[in-house]
């Protein structure tokens, strides 16, 4: 079973099929969906978790080393308290703190295995999916938690050369590009903090930005690229578009103009989005302007009665209105609901 465990798993349960239902299936296991399998376990809702990936994927991909801005309050979960060294957690405190509350609590929780299918109504859904190890599985369930993340699908710029493997959509450290000529497309705190991470690992770094000034960038880094920019250590394009990625060099278009310029790996730091094929594949209405899944903002039920949305996914291509903070109390909402619908009070 590709359930995770520590040394030893502290349930034994198995794949419902046939007449028997759980009260609800969750997909995703980022903070968000964690939190709605602890909400569903504290009520003693009958749950599992599906996870195409690892737990907390999106938070494994975040650069190594990085510290959060919340404080461990504002992103540990249930009543289970996140201890750190410092002021605030590192990506390393926080995938160790979403890991052991998965054991410490018992949660029930299938890795690498990913939704292929979901089908039926409110009431009786069944979902389909394909296990790593187990291979096809099936799923009976009442209830649908979509908490899928939008961390996973980039927002891809479309120019000749993307496909290249010097090109990256994530970034993770600056060790490996020491004394290589490095372009970082984009302009805003992601793009910003690649740029001046890849800098101080002794890369070559230029950035080109589609606008005319930076904007919308985090109050106390702004300041850092500036003067970055103004010494020379790193170089800004600004009114530049990325029109082709050759093996050894870039084009771009500079105000209407042609430039040519050097480079050996290209990080696309556009943005991400959600998953819009899997979720209108559910019946779930996305908006096309902003991607964000059609879903009453208090219950987050969907357009699809007994399928939810939660997460940073409710916000569409991913936005600085959903955080762990916030995103974290989606969960237990779904269940109030839930339970209110069973006449629960």
């Amino acid at each position: 079973m590709s359930t995770w465990s520590g040394r030893s798993s502290p349930w034994n349960w198995k794949t419902r099929i046939g007449g028997n239902l759980y009260d609800a299936v969750i997909i995703g296991a980022g903070p968000a969906g964690l939190a709605a399998a602890y909400a569903a376990r504290q009520v003693g809702l009958d749950y599992v978790v599906v996870e195409r990936q690892c737990i907390v994927h999106t938070i494994y991909q975040f650069p190594t080393g990085l510290i959060f801005y919340s404080t461990p309050e504002l992103i540990s979960l249930g009543d289970v308290p996140m201890i750190v060294q410092g002021l605030k957690p590192t990506r390393e405190e926080a995938l160790n703190y979403y890991l052991k509350f998965v054991e410490s609590q018992g949660l029930k929780v299938n890795t690498y295995e990913e939704v292929t299918r979901i089908s039926g109504q409110d009431g009786d859904f069944e979902i389909e999916s394909v296990s790593q190890r187990e291979g096809d599985r099936h799923y009976r369930t009442r209830k649908v938690i979509l908490a899928t993340g939008a961390f996973d699908s980039a927002n891809r710029i479309g120019v000749p050369g993307e496909e290249l493997p010097k090109v990256f959509h994530y970034f993770k450290e600056g060790h490996p590009y020491f004394d290589r000529d490095v372009l970082v497309v984009g302009g805003k705190s992601s793009a910003v903090e690649t740029a001046l991470t890849l800098y101080r690992a002794g890369a070559r770094v230029t950035m080109s930005y589609r606008r005319g000034a930076f904007r919308g960038i985090k109050y106390w880094v702004l300041p850092d690229l500036e003067n970055r920019i103004a010494e020379g250590s790193i170089t800004a394009i600004m009114d530049s578009t990325l029109k082709e990625i050759r093996q050894t060099e870039v084009v771009l278009d500079v105000s209407g103009s042609k430039r040519v310029i050097p480079n050996d790996f290209v990080f696309c730091m556009t943005g991400h989005g959600p998953d819009v094929p899997f979720l209108s594949g559910t019946g779930v209405v996305v908006l096309p302007e902003d991607n964000i899944p059609v879903h009453d903002p208090d219950t987050f039920e969907s357009n699809v009665p007994g399928i939810y949305i939660i997460g940073v996914i409710t916000a569409g291509n991913v936005s600085s209105d959903i955080f762990i903070e916030n995103s974290r109390l989606h969960g237990p909402k779904v269940v109030e609901h839930i339970l209110a619908q069973d006449g629960v009070k």
